[in-house]
């Protein structure tokens, strides 16, 4: 399809309508966004309102539809001995790959100590000791601001494929040891120009299961017509469009949603003034087959200076009160071999599994590609127990929605401490479980009743290590009459801090920017 650069009279005249209103809006003190921010705030807001679009939603469906049902991937588990191409290492048991390459998975030993005790543990963790690249193209197109999103089928990903970024790639990746052609697109991420850059932030993987590891999640803007056609398995898309599709289960991937928090808005449309339908006896319900809130964001619901720069708040209290968090938090972690872990042994079946079925259990995948360079190759891979619960509690505050965050310490993460949701747990993690005490709010999250249900989906994890694993996404509300008590590694945030914290880099752990994603 050809990409014409004429911008048509309904796009113009929403521009100047979100400008006009940018401007009526701009407070007379504080810090005035910049031209450059102005200019991309308008882009973003017009994207997500306006209905015009390269390819309709109707065009959309059917397309994903088709990348699902071509160039799949056929999936085994296997012995762990059995992958060929990798082994477990005679001296330290841990999984390596011949090479010496892409990552490996080793044991670690963690003492995490607070003022309330202490808490020791060993695990296997992923330990890839590189940066990679989650990046999104943007372009104009009519005037409208699209995003380039690619159809990735990965060897654990739920529905066979997933939208993903234009890029996600690790060192190994952009590098070629794969032995295989670059990534498309890889260039324009490597030394972008400042001026085509709308988001670039090193953020952390999950610091439960991956040691030390960030990629840089970068969203970059090319000029108009710059690039006219797209390979095979790509698309452009609208920011309307990618939030109807991040509303329904499993469509974009967690490398997506990662790099899409970084648009975050923390607009709620409607939510606080009208309740969800409820049920009596059964706590709050959804329509069904409707998973949020029947009134999308629109250009009556938003507020065009979410995207803009120039903040008035002063977050000197915020980062206190991060800080105070780390210094509470003391976290020893030493990489071990995986035979000298305590509770963990491979079993009859070739796996590595915990002595009492909980968390995660490390298999051998075997993969078959019809539609790749590499046509087979094996790999470990984790594969998760059960799925798991991502939830955020919001409620109405003096100057908008605010979010109740939680300072979580993880054994992966270098600071220690990150932001994460208000609650992030597997429940039978829990289950008669002597050193683990369920989290706050475990049970609303599990079963809500005195919140309101505001929506729920589900989302699935990186498809290249985690295996078809998937968590429920649950916001909830909270009723105006309810005075919740907090913990005090618990915190109140408005939508300006959490988009401060997003654009400090690796303060917001990847399920916080998971579910925080759902709310673009």
């Amino acid at each position: 399809m050809t990409i014409s650069a004429h911008i048509p009279e309904a796009v113009q005249c929403r521009r100047e309508e979100v400008l006009r209103q940018m401007s009526d809006a701009q407070p007379d003190k504080g810090h005035p966004a910049s031209p450059g921010a102005t200019e991309t705030a308008v882009d973003l807001v017009v994207s997500r309102t306006i209905e015009q679009a390269l390819h309709s939603d109707d065009e959309v469906d059917r397309w994903i539809k088709h990348r699902r049902t071509s160039g799949l991937l056929e999936t085994t588990i296997i012995p762990l001995d059995r992958a060929e191409g990798w082994q477990i290492d005679a001296q330290t048991g841990n999984i390596v790959h011949v090479s010496g390459k892409f990552f490996s998975i080793t044991g670690v030993k963690a003492r995490h100590r607070t003022n309330a005790g202490e808490l020791e543990w060993d695990q296997p963790i992923i330990d890839q000791p590189e940066i990679g690249i989650l990046g999104i193209l943007a372009m104009k197109i009519g005037g409208v601001l699209h995003f380039c999103l690619q159809a990735k089928a990965e060897p654990g990903t739920i529905h066979a494929v997933q939208l993903s970024p234009t890029v996600q790639a690790t060192y190994s990746n952009y590098t070629g040891v794969h032995g295989g052609s670059l990534p498309p697109f890889v260039s324009y991420f490597l030394d972008p120009p400042k001026e085509r850059i709308v988001f670039a932030k090193l953020q952390t993987e999950d610091g439960g299961r991956f040691l030390f590891k960030s990629n840089r999640n970068m969203i970059i803007q090319v000029n108009e017509g710059e690039i006219q056609t797209l390979p095979e398995g790509f698309i452009w898309l609208t920011l309307r469009q990618i939030s109807r599709l991040i509303r329904m289960d499993n469509v974009m991937n967690a490398c997506c949603r990662s790099v899409l928090a970084g648009l975050f808005s923390g607009r709620i449309p409607n939510a606080v003034d009208r309740p969800a339908e409820t049920k009596a006896g059964k706590g709050p319900q959804r329509e069904t087959g409707a998973g949020w809130c029947s009134e999308p964001l629109s250009r009556e619901t938003i507020d065009p200076r979410v995207f803009a720069d120039g903040s008035w708040r002063s977050y000197a209290d915020l980062v206190q009160w991060i800080d105070d968090m780390k210094s509470g938090n003391h976290m020893f972690q030493q990489r071990v071999p995986l035979k000298l872990l305590r509770d963990w042994h491979f079993n009859g079946n070739g796996h590595l599994v915990y002595r009492r079925h909980r968390y995660f259990t490390i298999v051998g995948l075997h993969i078959t590609s019809s539609g790749r360079e590499v046509a087979s190759w094996c790999q470990p891979i984790l594969d998760n127990i059960s799925t798991g619960i991502i939830g955020l509690l919001v409620r109405r505050g003096l100057n908008g929605p605010e979010f109740l965050m939680q300072a979580k310490a993880e054994v992966g993460n270098r600071a220690t401490i990150q932001l994460a949701p208000t609650v992030q747990f597997t429940q039978e993690n829990y289950l008669d479980n002597e050193k683990l005490s369920k989290p706050f709010l475990f049970n609303e999250f599990l079963k809500p009743g005195q919140f309101t249900l505001y929506a729920e989906t589900r989302q699935s994890e990186e498809g290249a290590r985690f295996y078809r694993e998937e968590h429920v996404h649950r916001i909830l509300m909270l009723p105006e009459h309810l005075d919740l008590e907090v913990p005090r590694d618990f915190r109140w945030l408005t939508a300006d801090e959490l988009r401060f914290l997003l654009n400090m880099g690796e303060q917001v752990n990847s399920c916080a920017r998971s579910i925080l994603a759902c709310l673009i």
